[in-house]
């Protein structure tokens, strides 16, 4: 299953860098490639098992926290 995770991301990478190369926007192509990896790294410890933190807990009350400030 990690085999496969891995070569959809190359795919997308693979699919998606030359153009961004081509028209020189090296910004873009590290800000996707930053995001790419941070992709590929938690897909990966979702297919290995590993339980992430419940997050959405933490977004309400980031956005409690700010509508109460407003």
């Amino acid at each position: 299953m990690i085999i496969l995770i891995v070569l959809v991301f190359l795919g997308l990478f693979l699919y998606e860098a030359p153009g961004l190369v081509a028209e020189e926007y090296w910004r873009e192509l590290a800000v996707f490639t930053l995001l790419l990896l941070l992709g590929l790294f938690l897909s990966i410890l979702l297919a290995s098992g590993v339980e992430l933190p419940y997050v959405e807990s933490v977004w309400l009350d980031l956005f409690t926290g700010l509508k109460k400030g407003l």
